[in-house]
């Protein structure tokens, strides 16, 4: 079950920086974040401004790093707002 939500960083805005903080392997990312349950059993962020239910459908090691490549099923905006967009010029570099 995954929830994409494009890097977090384009559909969230007050929980953004909760995402980026580190967590232990096994924490629960979602604890003290209100959530209701998608029909994929993924959670959806109640402050999110919009959300995607994806599936899976393949997964690529890429060094320290995973790719994952997910068909969207489902989504809806939930909210209005401004996004928070992370554009780079480059993938180069941070």
């Amino acid at each position: 079950m995954l929830i994409c939500v494009i890097n977090f960083v384009l559909l969230l805005i007050a929980l953004m920086k909760h995402f980026l903080k580190p967590f232990a392997p096994g924490e629960d990312r979602f604890a003290n974040i209100e959530t209701t349950k998608a029909e994929n059993g993924g959670p959806i962020l109640a402050e999110a401004l919009a959300y995607l239910e994806c599936r899976v459908e393949q997964r690529m090691e890429c060094g320290d790093h995973w790719l994952l490549y997910a068909i969207a099923e489902k989504g809806k905006v939930l909210h209005q707002g401004l996004t928070a967009i992370h554009h780079r010029k480059s993938g180069s570099y941070y």
